[in-house]
């Protein structure tokens, strides 16, 4: 019997199956045989647990592949050993063959005739010696024990004695070729029985079922811990966008505060500005009535500070007019200096 299998080509095959890389195998029951990198088995799990499933898978191959090679070579011992038996029993027949023509040739050189009393005892003799070596092998009569009897009694001729003694080799070669013929048929049927119990155990597919199951159960783990992983990551992701809302969060909170003081900064300077306008013509007013001279910028500030309209203004309308034509920008994101 040949060999089905080839360990090396088993080998790759089962490697092959989970090596390549970025590519999934799908199997007969459509399972997903998933690669994930290239990775270091001493570090990353995935590919620990890969490496250990393929040195499972192939520990199972490897012994089914073994064991099958062990019943081939047995069956191949059994195939070489009847060859060894058939050329013996060949052999033996052949030198059966030769002793019936020499006892042929002997018979004609003694001048014995085929249907004389001479051969036809010796043929008694002969068929009593077969009796005597496999006993109920032969049937004699009464007749035939009479006459044997009788010959035992008195000496044989010269040609019945050399004929028995060709007749003993010729009962070695019988029993060569009985020998070679039994041993054959119990290498027929050991053949048999090896071949039935192979059928049976089915050592070489029922490994490549179980690396098969090994591989798929690997594959299904190895999947759920990428599955694990991957989710890790988008939980990580998510933690860091929530992260960046809440800072953007704080951002435009931040900058609404920002502007809500602006709004508050601007409308505070307009209220002064208006009083302190207010308050510089209430100065004019009252120099025109007490028909006084015109009075400055800076004396109506004065006024103004004196009539508790622009407390707390630490900036001279000059400031305040500058101000005013920045405040819009600053409303636009537009980063003032802080002296504005």
């Amino acid at each position: 019997m040949n060999l089905t299998i080839n360990a090396a080509n088993a080998d790759r095959n089962l490697m092959n199956a989970a090596e390549k890389n970025g590519e999934s195998a799908r199997s007969g029951n459509g399972r997903t045989s998933i690669y994930g990198g290239n990775f270091n088995a001493a570090a990353d799990p995935i590919a620990a647990r890969k490496k250990e499933a393929q040195a499972q898978a192939w520990k199972v191959v490897s012994n089914a592949w073994k064991t099958d090679k062990a019943i081939d070579d047995s069956i191949q011992a059994r195939r070489d050993h009847y060859k060894e038996m058939e050329k013996l029993r060949n052999e033996a027949v052949d030198s059966l063959g030769d002793v019936q023509e020499d006892k042929e040739v002997l018979r004609e050189l003694y001048g014995v005739e085929e249907d004389s009393q001479e051969q036809k005892d010796l043929e008694l003799l002969e068929k009593e010696r077969r009796e005597m070596r496999r006993p109920g092998s032969e049937t004699l009569s009464e007749a035939e024990r009479s006459r044997l009897e009788e010959l035992h009694k008195g000496p044989l001729t010269e040609y019945q004695k050399r004929a028995l003694d060709l007749g003993n080799q010729a009962e070695i070669y019988e029993d060569q070729i009985e020998d070679a013929e039994r041993r054959m048929r119990d290498d027929v049927a050991d053949i048999h029985s090896i071949q039935t119990e192979r059928i049976k155990s089915a050592p070489m597919p029922g490994a490549q079922k179980a690396a098969k199951e090994i591989m798929d159960a690997a594959n299904d783990e190895i999947q759920g811990m990428l599955i694990e992983e991957a989710v890790e990551h988008i939980e990580e992701e998510q933690e860091e966008r929530e992260e960046k809302a809440e800072e953007s969060m704080e951002e435009k909170e931040e900058q609404e505060e920002q502007l809500e003081e602006l709004k508050l900064k601007r409308a505070i300077q307009e209220a002064m500005i208006e009083r302190t306008k207010e308050a510089a013509e209430e100065a004019k007013e009252q120099a025109r009535q007490n028909e006084a001279p015109e009075i400055e910028i800076g004396e109506m500030v004065d006024i103004a500070k004196g009539n508790s309209i622009a407390k707390d203004v630490g900036q001279s309308l000059s400031d305040i007019k500058s101000s005013l034509r920045v405040l819009e920008a600053d409303l636009k994101g537009i980063k003032v200096d802080k002296e504005v």
